[in-house]
């Protein structure tokens, strides 16, 4: 778990500094409050849950008068939770917020104050555990940690064809194996990434060290660090995250791009689908054509391309082409 990377401002990001800013101003309303959270569910069809939690008495001090009210606990605590859970947006307070362990996925972001994106695990939601990740970005009010919001993501839904752009948001790669260690799912995205840190064309396959590390933690509760990639002064972040029911688990693949040394070159902020964009830009391509090279839909590639202008601090396309080359990658 380590903060974003990005320079694109991520959904719990918003969230946090929106609340934020209305706690600033005075802006009370737990009501306003859980319609921003519900409105941002509905908007984004891809996430299980939007929430936010905060700590006693940090929103206006009226805790003790909220008690069991719809999205608060016995506490009276501003802890709502709007999810999608079983088909239908509801509403129900967070649990097991405080509890060290169970409650990491609110406890590690605040302590360490800054956004974070937890390792998958089992949550509760509408009386069944869901599998998920979540990203979780503090808030902060007149410099102190009040809490925070976030985004749960069920790891099914990252393991969809159109995907992708999750992908992307959480700075992550995930490839899904059977409960015998076979690869059941390894989207397009991860498989580059991973090609341009073993300096070869993957198809449909992992590299065999790698492999021989998942073997030797096969069994094992709880997410393991696996041995990263290196590349220069970048690095990949392997993981394994095994389901505690189903018997499939999870390779976790993250860039981990260290402080380099002297000046950074703009393209150093994208990612390796971002410097394949930029590179076809500066061939002239368009949006249509950069999708299909890389076999991606036109709107990815517009989102893509919205994100490298912003990264490289540019308003036009020619402008971005202008940019120095971008580092090659083992395609």
């Amino acid at each position: 778990m380590q903060g974003s990377p990005s320079n694109v401002i991520s959904t719990a990001q918003a969230l946090a500094l929106t609340f934020s800013g209305m706690r600033e101003l005075g802006i009370l309303d737990r009501a306003l409050y859980g319609n921003i959270l519900q409105r941002i569910l509905v908007q984004h069809p891809e996430y299980l849950g939007v929430w936010t939690v905060w700590e006693p008495n940090a929103l206006d001090g009226r805790d003790r008068e909220f008690a069991h009210a719809p999205g608060h606990d016995g506490t009276g605590r501003f802890v709502p939770l709007w999810n999608r859970a079983g088909g239908v947006v509801h509403l129900e307070p967070n649990v097991n917020y405080d509890v060290p362990g169970q409650g990491d996925w609110y406890l590690v972001p605040t302590r360490c104050g800054r956004e974070t994106v937890m390792d998958p695990y089992q949550f509760p939601v509408a009386g069944r555990k869901e599998f998920i990740i979540s990203q979780v970005a503090p808030i902060f009010h007149q410099g102190r940690c009040v809490g925070a919001a976030g985004v749960d993501i069920e790891m099914d839904r990252l393991l969809q064809p159109e995907a992708e752009e999750l992908e992307e948001s959480l700075h992550r790669g995930f490839v899904r194996l059977d409960a015998r260690g076979r690869i059941d799912h390894l989207s397009a995205r991860t498989r580059q990434l991973l090609s341009s840190f073993v300096g070869r064309r993957l198809v449909q396959e992992i590299p065999p060290g790698i492999l021989r590390q998942i073997a030797r933690v096969r069994g094992l509760p709880g997410t393991a660090e696996l041995a990263p990639l290196r590349r220069g002064s970048d690095s990949l972040r392997l993981k394994h995250a095994p389901h505690p029911e189903s018997g499939m688990s999870l390779l976790i693949v993250e860039e981990d791009h260290r402080a380099r040394s002297g000046i950074e070159e703009p393209t150093d902020a994208l990612t390796a689908r971002e410097r394949e964009v930029l590179q076809w830009l500066q061939e002239g391509k368009s949006n249509p054509e950069i999708g299909v090279i890389l076999g991606i839909s036109t709107h990815t590639v517009k989102r893509h391309v919205e994100r490298v202008l912003a990264k490289l601090g540019v308003e036009s396309r020619l402008a971005a082409a202008l940019q120095s080359q971008p580092k090659k990658h083992v395609a």
